[in-house]
């Protein structure tokens, strides 16, 4: 074997030695990557599972502001009533007289 194919063949050897390194440290790279990308969906599923829950409070919220509402309209519907049913009452007392 000739000095230049042992040159050749020890810089195939570094170069060699090189890739196997650099591709255990991208497979770290793409391990540490993937529980990245885990907790990230971890995260997304809680905050869509937060995001309906609070949809549904809203709703309720909702809900419950509409029923107030027509509670007290309800009650406004009566008083009036109510006044109109006195002054026919004293209607018909006057006209009783």
């Amino acid at each position: 074997m000739t000095d230049l194919e042992k040159n050749l063949l020890i810089d195939f050897e570094l170069k060699v030695k090189q890739i196997i390194a650099k591709h255990e440290t991208l497979k770290q790279e793409k391990h540490q990557l993937l529980g990245t990308i885990g907790n990230l969906e971890e995260t997304i599923n809680q905050l869509r599972q937060e995001n309906r829950l609070l949809e549904q409070k809203y709703e309720n919220l909702k809900l419950a502001r509409m029923l107030v509402a027509s509670d007290h309209e309800n009650k406004d519907a009566k008083n009036r009533i109510q006044k109109l049913v006195r002054e026919i009452d004293k209607c018909i007392a006057l006209l009783n007289q």
